[in-house]
């Protein structure tokens, strides 16, 4: 089983894929043109453009035959979870913020989420998000370690949130006390990877259900 994953600067993103004349639908088009803010315009564009090279490299469709849906359960608006239309049994799921950007496609659900640690987390702010061995857990850890400990639990609980496990609300029924890359649900069992940004501002984290006897190949580019 194969599991691609991209990655990069949005403004590299979209540099590097422009030769390709990749077109938005016409619903990732309305959401970009209400966008007011110009970084908030770029991640958008980088994050769908990533997003289709992250699924040509997956399965070498061409990357201009690709499609894309975002539609909100709560609203019935073109945003919220994306879903891949064409090829079809394929999943994507992506992430920006910031400037950075990156993308996660397989053959089964997959989530991925990065963040930037631009201010300092404390375990009061934990407690907002945290269950209750995690906070036990993290008041243990040394100070100066607590708040990137805190943005690695937060993005890896924001991957199986993206990845359908749960929802946003749920996030302290999630516990992640064990120090390995691996996490437990009904049975299952998932796989996380840390993305590693080229960044001591940015983290990330992809997440995939692991399936008996198949090897994963992970195929990863940094745009």
């Amino acid at each position: 089983m194969t599991i691609s994953i991209a990655y990069g600067k949005s403004e590299n993103v979209i540099n590097y894929l422009s030769g390709l004349n990749i077109k938005l639908n016409k619903g990732e088009l309305e959401n970009y043109n209400r966008m007011v803010f110009p970084d908030i315009r770029r991640d958008y564009l980088a994050a769908h453009l990533l997003s289709r090279y992250c699924i040509n490299n997956l399965t070498s469709v061409d990357i201009h035959e690709i499609e894309l849906n975002q539609h909100c359960a709560s609203c019935g608006g073109k945003h919220g979870k994306p879903e891949v239309i064409y090829p079809v049994n394929t999943f994507v799921s992506w992430s920006h913020t910031r400037g950075y950007v990156a993308c996660i496609s397989a053959y089964k659900p997959v989530g991925i989420d990065i963040e930037k640690m631009d201010e300092a987390l404390d375990v009061k702010f934990g407690e907002s998000f945290l269950s209750k061995l995690e906070i036990e857990k993290i008041s243990l850890t040394d100070n100066k370690e607590v708040s990137t400990n805190l943005y690695k639990m937060w993005v890896k609980k924001e991957s199986l949130i993206k990845l359908g496990l749960y929802e946003i609300d749920q996030m302290r029924e999630i516990c992640l006390t064990s120090n390995n890359n691996f996490y437990f649900h009904d049975r299952k069992k998932y796989a996380f990877i840390d993305i590693d940004m080229n960044s001591n501002y940015f983290i990330g984290s992809a997440v995939y259900e692991i399936e008996k006897d198949v090897i994963e190949k992970v195929l990863l580019a940094h745009l």
